[in-house]
């Protein structure tokens, strides 16, 4: 008996709860349905805004100027005696074409105990391991599946394809 007086309290409390609940969501529903839909705030018109060309207030302008260089005065420019030969300009280093040299893979070489590079130079298929060199085409590293070559005095990171 004592299990089902307790159980009834509860469920009375329950409900009590759930009732709160929903009394409070319709009520907060019902009051959004009341607010206006078009409230517009009412600007003051241009016109009767106060008008800064008649202020009194006077602004003094006796300062320096806080931008100005003070301390600097325009030096004379002086024409040396030596003329200036115009530089050069550099020579333009060739364009590599890198699209000729391909990075076909990689094998172990068990003989030799070493990876070794499978590469397409310009159709043609070359094998190297690291720092050998073939076709004008030098293998420098591998790093991961990636290799460092220098090709034309020119070094690039080629991925395989």
């Amino acid at each position: 008996m004592k299990s089902k007086k307790m159980t009834y309290l509860l469920i009375c409390c329950v409900a009590g709860v759930w009732g709160i609940i929903f009394y409070r969501v319709f009520d907060g529903l019902a009051a959004e349905d009341s607010a206006p839909l078009n409230s517009r705030t009412i600007k003051e018109p241009y016109f009767n805004m106060v008008d800064h060309a008649k202020d009194p207030v006077i602004l003094e302008m006796g300062y320096s100027d806080p931008f100005a260089l003070a301390n600097s005065a325009p030096e004379p420019i002086v024409k040396s005696a030596i003329s200036v030969l115009p530089s050069l300009p550099s020579p333009m280093k060739p364009q590599v074409n890198w699209s000729g040299i391909i990075y076909s893979g990689q094998i172990y070489n068990r003989a030799e105990k070493r990876q070794v590079a499978i590469i397409n130079v310009n159709g043609k298929e070359v094998m190297l391991s690291e720092g050998e060199g073939a076709n004008g085409l030098k293998f420098i590293k591998r790093v991961g599946d990636s290799i460092k070559v220098e090709y034309q005095h020119a070094t690039k990171f080629l991925s395989i394809k």
